[in-house]
């Protein structure tokens, strides 16, 4: 069994990566359809993948809580 400590650090890893895989998503959204798009778009799918890729990652993280 983990640490409350070391809980509290992995679930602050799977925070960090689900906002670098939404940036990079909104990022890569904004350059590639920038102009076609509202303004607001990329940053809503950036936001909506990083909620994904957090929820996946809980419950992919393996035994149980």
């Amino acid at each position: 069994m983990a640490s409350d400590k070391m809980k509290a650090v992995f679930g602050l890893g799977r925070l960090v990566v689900a906002v670098v895989v939404g940036y990079a998503i909104a990022n890569v959204w904004a350059e590639t359809r920038g102009p076609l798009d509202e303004w607001y778009v990329p940053y809503a799918a950036g936001v909506i993948a990083t909620i994904m890729v957090f929820v996946l990652l809980t419950k992919l993280k393996g035994g149980g809580d």
